[in-house]
């Protein structure tokens, strides 16, 4: 009798365990980049090492690199749905979605990642970007440095350079922009930027200091020019069911791990790969950098006079966004 009751034990134990082991779940960070490109390997594993660490064993993320879960427009769907519980997110790859957010992209707002993380997380705080999030937990919400202009035979130093050239774009904002000096923009996926380059497909590109070195474009844009273009927004955003189906204890390390503290380390980290990156470039003296003078910077800054009317009348509620533009800029110039 006693030894049933230890063989019934040791069963009741065995299949406690196993239910706890069914529940255990791996939480999926998807990145549209490849397990080696700067966002997948400075910014979300070491996040998901530091969390993991702090989380239950039973509630651990895995990074999902390389668009293995959807490509990088599917990016906010994915999680939203509930295929990537986490992912890299690029607001502006589906217009119309996250529509304030995208207040960074006007020319000579933001400088680098600092300004733009205290841009987008003064707004978030203040509720301005509560409606562009309320299907998500925020993990963070931030910016790339201002995008530098990536040309491949001959460098841009005034804005009438570009007229009649073609430019991969970064956002169909971007692409407006070019039109603005006469040019034009193209979307072209990251991966494939380097053989239109090498192919004449475009003149150039605009984009930051580590997609250059990761894609390369050094050996097909070997000229470089910072006129305080454009920042591109970013977040890392969370499914909210699997937020809300983790206990109290790995909540609270979420919330922990999330919001303007995270954006700022997130932030530091681009600014401090962004310099490290040009001075490496600039020791190599392979590439020409065009270092405009005040000047210069001042031709470029009169080219896009209109770009931020262009960008508020763009929007749905025009309102808004010139009330986010306008604190957005109080935020820039502290």
């Amino acid at each position: 009798m006693f030894k049933s009751l230890i063989q019934a034990g040791a069963i009741a134990l065995s299949l406690t365990a196993a239910t706890q082991t069914a529940e255990a779940r791996e939480m999926r960070v998807s990145s549209f980049e490849p397990a080696q490109g700067f966002y997948s390997s400075k910014i979300l594993q070491p996040w998901i090492d530091q969390i993991n660490a702090k989380l239950s064993p039973d509630a651990q993320f895995k990074l999902y690199p390389g668009s293995i879960l959807g490509a990088p427009p599917a990016q906010a769907d994915l999680v939203k749905a509930g295929v990537a519980d986490v992912a890299l997110v690029v607001p502006t790859y589906t217009p119309g979605l996250f529509p304030v957010t995208g207040v960074v992209e006007v020319p000579g707002l933001v400088p680098n990642g600092a300004t733009g993380a205290n841009i987008l997380n003064t707004l978030a705080e203040e509720g301005t970007l509560a409606d562009e999030y309320a299907d998500y937990k925020v993990i963070a919400v931030f910016t790339t440095p201002s995008y530098r202009f990536f040309m491949a035979d001959e460098a841009v130093q005034a804005p009438a350079d570009l007229d009649g050239l073609k430019l991969r774009s970064p956002s169909k904002f971007g692409s407006e922009l070019f039109g603005m000096v006469g040019a034009s923009g193209v979307g072209i996926p990251a991966p494939q930027v380097y053989e239109n380059l090498e192919r004449g497909v475009v003149s150039g590109a605009v984009w930051v200091m580590d997609a250059y070195r990761t894609f390369r474009l050094n050996e097909v844009a070997p000229n470089i020019t910072s006129t305080g273009f454009i920042a591109s927004p970013m977040a890392i955003l969370m499914n909210k069911n699997t937020y809300n189906s983790l206990s109290d204890a790995d909540r609270a390390v979420l919330d922990q791990m999330s919001g303007r503290a995270t954006a700022e380390w997130i932030a530091g980290v681009i600014d401090d790969t962004d310099a490290a990156i040009e001075a490496e470039f600039r020791a190599a003296g392979e590439v020409t950098f065009v270092d405009l003078d005040e000047g210069g910077m001042a031709a470029w800054a009169d080219a896009f006079a209109g770009a931020a009317d262009a960008w508020v009348n763009g929007q749905a509620d025009s309102d808004a966004a010139a009330a986010a533009l306008e604190r957005a800029r109080a935020v820039a110039a502290q």
